[in-house]
């Protein structure tokens, strides 16, 4: 019987739309990719999530900035505000509070570096309800890899079969499949609801 619900935050609970923010910005064009090439989406990224830095790693920054050195001051200040990307859902309260509700723990499991992921908790609604969960600068592996999912397993003793994980990545669905979780890849939260539905979670949040 399932009695553990772990969340992934970006695209679940909270948007991540790094080009959207971008373009808000007066991004577009040739340059919108670079900076996406140059930083979001460049391998390098998942150091940043990995960063237990208080404050964004310089060091790290500049690594960002020589992929790119023609447009270095525009990756150092699109790295510098990275914290503003994420956007809490609407909805993601009221989903955690109906989980709980019914009787489930509810944790998080999130790809996040401590500078960006204090910024989220002070301001994320969501985070007053959930019972805790493991970020990856707090442990130094990051999703995909099983050294975050056994982290999140020994931290609050959880039977991976009792378990359901969601997450937006199909690579974090499938590593933690491969560990014995139920798991439902992300798409969006009425899908979410009625593969949670489906594993017989009870849950009776409604949208407005």
């Amino acid at each position: 019987m399932i009695n553990t619900i772990i969340l992934d935050i970006g695209n679940v609970l909270a948007g991540f739309d790094y080009r959207a923010y971008l373009k808000d910005k007066g991004f577009s064009g040739d340059m919108l990719e670079r900076l996406c090439r140059a930083t979001v989406e460049n391998g390098l990224w998942r150091e940043i999530d990995r960063s237990a830095s208080e404050m964004m790693d310089e060091s790290l920054v500049a690594k960002f900035m020589a992929f790119d050195p023609e447009i270095a001051g525009a990756i150092r200040d699109f790295m510098f505000s990275t914290y503003e990307i994420a956007k809490e859902y609407g909805y993601a309260p009221g989903f955690v509070k109906s989980l709980k509700r019914n009787g489930y723990k509810v944790y998080l499991l999130s790809n996040y570096g401590k500078a960006n992921f204090k910024y989220a908790k002070d301001n994320f609604d969501f985070f007053n309800y959930v019972d805790g969960g493991v970020i990856s600068y707090e442990t130094g592996f990051v999703k995909p890899e099983a050294g975050i999912y056994k982290a999140i397993i020994h931290k609050y003793d959880i039977k991976p079969q009792e378990a359901v994980f969601l997450d937006d990545v199909e690579a974090n669905v499938l590593a933690a499949s491969a560990l014995g979780f139920h798991t439902i890849h992300f798409k969006n939260l009425d899908q979410a609801i009625e593969e949670l539905k489906h594993l017989g979670v009870k849950i009776d949040y409604k949208q407005v």
